[in-house]
């Protein structure tokens, strides 16, 4: 079933199944990657990259006992998603940053800073914790925790003025890195690692209002300097499969190397060589910065942007599949 995207997001205006895409001309995004002019038009076929790209295999990393539980990470995704609707400015945003900060641990603090929208000012919050050495460049891993005010691609027109739930797209992501707390601070890895929780990446209709929380972190950082950035956006889809997203690729192939090699070695498959769309995210303001960020994201999700969103469609073993793989690359860091 084809699938029409909306330009928020994503490079790509057409997706169909996996094994037919259509990649069409990307917007302008000079006001995110000075030069860029869109010049990924995705014209060509998906290609294959390697998976290693000759890179020296990384060292066995020293792992704790203790696994990434996968049900646990699900529970956590519930938990965002039955709060109700993270939509800035709300009750139920407040109730959620609360429960994220607690559990986050004793480093988590909040930075708050104010959008300027027609309706006046937006208030908003990034969440930041940070685990292990305190000396040294550090490992940023974030994810956005708010949800879209609007279900622009709801199939039902009546809908489209309603806000999301959310399950997939944005609380998946939050969930891995909640669990991966857990476990960095029951045995702190080998880096400095800061978890970053961004606010308003899906508040607006249109790209000037998009991403808030990742342009205000990257032009105001607290902690670092970064080594680099992992990005997780939409990875608990239950029929999970993970491409290169094309900008990580480009912009950062020494990462998503790194990170698609330690799939290869859990032998988790769900993570693709083929170079997916282009995506407008959380990591291009990183990017901007000098950061090496990639994102990690399914976006061939058929609930994107709608009320169907929902855990139904989510997966405790996407999630731990991504965990396993994020903390496998953490704990190989020296």
């Amino acid at each position: 079933m084809a699938r029409k995207r909306g330009p928020w997001k994503q490079g790509a205006a057409i997706s169909g199944t996996r094994s037919h895409r259509i990649w069409v001309a990307l917007l302008l995004l000079t006001a995110l990657l000075p030069g860029q002019w869109g010049c990924h038009t995705a014209a060509d076929p998906p290609e294959d990259a390697p998976a290693q790209n000759g890179a020296p295999a990384a060292p066995s990393p020293q792992m704790p006992e203790d696994e990434f539980d996968g049900e646990r990470s699900m529970a956590w995704l519930r938990k965002q998603v039955d709060a109700g609707f993270r939509v800035p400015g709300t009750k139920t945003h407040a109730t959620v940053r609360r429960m994220l900060v607690e559990g986050l641990g004793p480093t988590a603090q909040v930075q708050e800073f104010t959008h300027q929208t027609r309706q006046g000012h937006l208030p908003l919050a990034n969440i930041i914790a940070t685990y292990g050495p305190e000396e040294g460049d550090r490992v940023l891993l974030c994810a956005h925790w708010d949800t879209r005010p609007f279900a622009d691609q709801d199939p039902n027109p009546a809908n489209r003025n309603q806000p999301i739930p959310g399950a997939n797209d944005g609380a998946s992501g939050v969930a891995v890195l909640m669990e991966l707390s857990r476990l960095f601070r029951a045995a702190p890895p080998p880096v400095g690692v800061t978890i970053v929780l961004f606010d308003g990446e899906d508040w607006g209709r249109g790209l000037d209002e998009m991403f808030l929380g990742s342009r205000y972190f990257a032009d105001h950082p607290i902690g670092g300097p970064f080594r680099y950035a992992i990005l997780l956006d939409m990875v608990g889809d239950a029929d999970l499969r993970i491409p290169r997203e094309r900008y990580s690729h480009e912009q950062a192939r020494a990462i998503v190397d790194k990170v698609w090699q330690a799939a290869a070695e859990l032998g988790y498959s769900q993570f693709s060589a083929s170079i997916g769309p282009a995506i407008y995210d959380d990591h291009l303001p990183l990017l901007r910065k000098g950061i090496p960020a990639i994102d990690i994201i399914d976006f061939d999700y058929p609930y994107w942007h709608t009320l169907q969103d929902t855990p139904d469609k989510c997966s405790p073993t996407s999630l731990k599949i991504v965990g396993d793989v994020v903390r496998r690359v953490v704990y190989a860091e020296r």
